[in-house]
C-alpha cells in the first residue's frame, strides 16, 4: 500500500536522496550534497512510499514573493519532481501533487509556481504559462526593483543560495528546457486577490490575465 508523508525535518528528508540523485543523475555529488544540507533546512518534501521504499516525491521550496506595491506573500516553487522508473503511470504523482496543493493551502499562499520540462505535464493540474522564465540572473537588485512587478525577494538566504548555486553549476550541463517558462497555479484566491489588489469574488481566469499582463523576474535558484 502506497502512503504519502509531508516531511519538514532535514533527517527525515534525506529518505528521499537516492531517488533525487537516480532521477537527476547529473546533480549527484557536490550539488545534491550541498542541496540537502542547506535547502532541505527549510523546504517541505511530499513523499510517496512502498514497502517502505520512497517512489515518488516534490519538493516544496520556500520564497517570498514581492510585487511593485509593496505587497509580499510567501510563496512555493515546486521543484524535483520526480518518480521512481518502475512506479510511473501508476497516479503516484497525481496523489503527490494533490497533496502538495494541500499543503500550501493550508499555508494560505497566493500561488505556487514551477519551470516544466513540458507544459502539457501540468496544465491538467491547473497550471499556467505565465511568463518567459530569466536564464541570466540580475545581479543588481535595484534593477529588478525598478524594472518588474513580480519578482522573488532577494534576502540573505536567497543570495547565499544563490552563489552557491551559481559556484556548483558553474560546470555542469545544463538542464533546463530549450524554451524555459514559468508555470503558475493560484492556491488561495484570498490570498492571491491580498497580493494583486484584485476583488474577492475576482476569478482564477481573472487572476491568471493579471499575472500574464505583469512584468515577472524569476530567475532559477533552488
Amino acid at each position: 500500500m502506497n502512503e504519502i508523508y509531508v516531511l519538514t525535518e532535514k533527517n527525515q528528508k534525506y529518505e528521499t536522496k537516492a531517488l533525487y540523485e537516480e532521477v537527476f543523475p547529473e546533480d549527484k555529488g557536490p550539488f545534491s550534497d550541498w542541496y540537502y544540507e542547506d535547502r532541505c533546512r527549510d523546504n517541505i518534501i511530499i513523499s510517496m512510499k512502498s514497502h517502505g521504499e520512497i517512489i515518488a516525491m516534490a519538493h516544496l521550496n520556500p520564497f517570498t514573493v514581492c510585487n511593485k506595491d509593496g505587497q509580499e506573500a510567501p510563496i512555493y516553487y515546486i521543484y524535483a519532481v520526480a518518480t521512481k522508473k518502475t512506479e510511473r503511470h501508476k497516479g503516484c504523482m497525481t496523489a503527490v501533487l494533490n497533496k502538495s496543493f494541500e499543503t500550501m493551502k493550508e499555508k494560505h499562499v497566493p500561488f505556487c509556481f514551477l519551470i516544466p520540462v513540458s507544459e502539457s505535464i501540468y496544465t491538467p493540474f491547473g497550471f499556467y504559462t505565465v511568463s518567459k522564465f530569466t536564464p541570466e540572473r540580475i545581479l543588481d537588485f535595484s534593477e529588478v526593483t525598478s524594472n518588474y512587478d513580480i519578482y522573488i525577494k532577494e534576502d540573505e538566504d536567497y543570495q547565499r543560495r544563490a552563489l552557491k548555486e551559481d559556484e556548483l553549476c558553474e560546470n555542469m550541463e545544463e538542464d533546463l528546457p530549450e524554451n524555459p517558462v514559468i508555470m503558475v497555479k493560484i492556491i488561495s484566491e484570498k490570498s492571491f486577490a491580498i497580493f494583486s489588489g484584485l476583488s474577492d469574488d475576482a476569478t482564477e481566469k481573472e487572476m491568471i490575465s493579471w499575472l500574464k499582463k505583469q512584468r515577472i523576474y524569476i530567475s532559477e535558484s533552488v
